[in-house]
């Protein structure tokens, strides 16, 4: 196995991630027009166990599902904290003050303010279902924890 790697020989990539969602369209307008996802297919679904609507897009190089099934939670209320399954969605920027101003200026005080963690910059919002999102700023001009730890391709060494 390659330096770096863990596993059981699998080659893995991440793919993507889903996010249930309790309305389509306030979730749309969320990772859309805030988050500037890239819609790329908006499907209805038929057969068990998912039928109901998914969109999947892009944001940056992220590749994200909404999915709404029915029997899904509709009410307005924030989702509970959940103790297991998906709990943050990272996304890195290069200029974390830049994002800050832009998603206060489109959710308010849903963003907390920026802070430090061992020389990353990060700070957190909720989409309109409660799912956490963090948007991360990582020293020395890398753009994910594989290039902060192990090295930009390319870089100096």
């Amino acid at each position: 196995m390659p330096d770096g790697q863990a596993g059981a020989g699998l080659d893995t990539q991440f793919s993507h991630v889903v996010i249930a969602v309790s309305d389509m369209d306030r979730a749309l307008n969320f990772y859309r027009d805030v988050l500037g996802m890239d819609v790329v297919f908006d499907q209805e679904l038929a057969g068990e166990p998912f039928s109901g609507r998914a969109i999947g897009g892009l944001v940056g190089g992220t590749s994200i599902e909404l999915l709404r099934l029915p029997g899904q939670r509709t009410d307005d209320s924030p989702a509970a904290y959940k103790p297991v399954g998906l709990q943050v969605i990272s996304f890195s920027v290069p200029d974390l003050d830049h994002a800050h101003a832009t998603i206060v200026a489109a959710v308010g005080d849903r963003a907390q303010n920026p802070f430090d963690v061992e020389g990353v910059r990060m700070f957190f919002v909720t989409d309109p279902d409660g799912t956490v999102i963090e948007f991360v700023q990582f020293p020395g001009g890398a753009r994910n924890p594989a290039e902060l730890h192990r090295g930009i391709p390319g870089g100096d060494a």
